[in-house]
Order: C-alpha cells, then sequence, then structure tokens
C-alpha cells in the first residue's frame, strides 16, 4: 500500500462556487431569519426546500435548491459540508475537469433528493421537509476513495486510514441514525442516495465500465467503417479509372476551311 498524506487541496470551478454559493446562503438566511426576521427570507426558504409533496407534484427545482441550504441555527452544518466537499470535491474536479464534475453533483442531488422525495410516501422513512449537501459531499468522498483505494492516509498527519473503511464507517454511521430514525435535515434516505450516486459515477463503477464500453465500441465501429471506405478507395485508385476515351473529329473533313 502506498502511504499519502492529505494536504488541503485547491478547490477551483464547481467546487469553489459550490462552496461559496454555500456560505453566502448560510450567511443570508441566519441573518435574516435570526436577527431581521424578514418575511421574505422565509418565504424564499419555502421555496427553496425540499419537501416530497411538492416535488412528486412538480416543484423538481426543489432537488437542486435543497442542496445549496442548510440550518440557520447550526453554522457546523454547513460547515461540516464545505470541508467535506473541500477535501474530497476538490481533488476528484482537478483530476476529472469542471464539466465532469458538475454533472457528477447533478447525478448526487437528483439520485440522494429524489430518494428522499420517494421516500415520502412511507410514513416510516416521510421527512416533511429536507435540506443540505450530505448527499453531494457523501458522493464525492465515496467517489474519491474508489478512486484512491490503494492508498493509506494519515489524516491530520497521525491517523493512517485506507479510504474503503472510510466509506464503511459513513455507511455504518447512516444505518446507525436509521435504525434510530435519528434524520439529520438531509432526512434519512438522502445520504444513502449520495453514496449510491458516488459509487455509480465514479472511475471504477460497473456502470461507467459499461458506458466506456459502449462508447469504445461506437468508436471501433466508426473506425472500422473508415478503413473499410479508404480500403474501397485505394483498390479503386489500382483498378484504374472507370472511363472510356471516345475519339471524334474523324469524319471532319481534312484541309484548310474557308471563312465566309
Amino acid at each position: 500500500m502506498q502511504e499519502m498524506v492529505v494536504r488541503p487541496p485547491r478547490p477551483r470551478g464547481i467546487v469553489l462556487a459550490l462552496m461559496v454559493v454555500i456560505a453566502c446562503l448560510w450567511v443570508m438566511f441566519a441573518a435574516s431569519l435570526n436577527w431581521a426576521a424578514a418575511p421574505f427570507a422565509k418565504q424564499l426558504w419555502g421555496l427553496l426546500e425540499g419537501n416530497g409533496d411538492a416535488i412528486l407534484h412538480g416543484q423538481v427545482w426543489r432537488l437542486l435548491t435543497a442542496t445549496l441550504l442548510h440550518s440557520p441555527a447550526s453554522p457546523s452544518h454547513a460547515l461540516i459540508a464545505v470541508m467535506m466537499l473541500f477535501f474530497f470535491a476538490a481533488p476528484l474536479e482537478a483530476e476529472w475537469g469542471t464539466k465532469r464534475m458538475a454533472l457528477f453533483f447533478l447525478g448526487a442531488a437528483l439520485v440522494g433528493n429524489g430518494l428522499e422525495a420517494i421516500a415520502s410516501l412511507l410514513p416510516a422513512l416521510r421527512s416533511e421537509t429536507f435540506f443540505g449537501s450530505m448527499a453531494l459531499a457523501n458522493a464525492a468522498t465515496v467517489a474519491w476513495a474508489f478512486e484512491n483505494r490503494h492508498q493509506v492516509v494519515r489524516i491530520f498527519l497521525v491517523l493512517p486510514v485506507r479510504p474503503l473503511m472510510m466509506v464503511g464507517l459513513l455507511v455504518l454511521w447512516h444505518v446507525a441514525l436509521l435504525i434510530a430514525r435519528a434524520a439529520s435535515a438531509e432526512g434519512l434516505l438522502a445520504p444513502f442516495g449520495g453514496m449510491l450516486a458516488g459509487f455509480l459515477l465514479c472511475d471504477s463503477s460497473p456502470l461507467r465500465r459499461f458506458w466506456l464500453k459502449k462508447k469504445l465500441g461506437r468508436y471501433q465501429r466508426e473506425l472500422d467503417a473508415l478503413r473499410t471506405n479508404e480500403k474501397a478507395r485505394i483498390q479503386r485508385r489500382k483498378n484504374g479509372p472507370d472511363l472510356r476515351v471516345i475519339r471524334g473529329g474523324e469524319d471532319e473533313p481534312r484541309g484548310p476551311r474557308t471563312l465566309h
């Protein structure tokens, strides 16, 4: 096993933008709801937070906006999400690029919050409202762990942890919350949906291998078609042009012509 030290990465692109949006929205709602008691802030929060009934009735934007909101009464809720994105999502974006990272976050939000919305149909799992970035953070953590499964990480230069062991502990923690019905702000199932999305969208997942295999097959068929066309063109050149020369002017009278 190769050992490495986890150092703070440099977030950029979509990860940096997401961290800034989370922090700004938390400050805005915490200040307006806790100190100003602004009615518009409460109404805006109600339009953005996750709500299973509203989502199932067509308000699908909540699947995305709910991931940007964090408890105005707890700075640790937003801080934990930002730190997890800082340590696990930023290295992924440096490797994958901004476009793929944005699609990754989109998939994690839709799977995580979509699963939570469907759970609202079951009374035992129902959460009236839900919000937070734990689905995105869990997805990034799981994807990073599978991308670096052969590493040994020394967190804070002291504690040695293998990435997949970290994923196991994360799963056990959310299973314990599910058993205790101690739902977080994100709900009971959204964190599991995020972890599932992280596994399915990382490089080593069966889903991505299947997609890459299909993409490679398409490129191979296009290459075979180009080779076939090239061989046919070369063969035609070897056989010569399919043309016939017709000699003309044999019946015309020879000799000088007189102009009138």
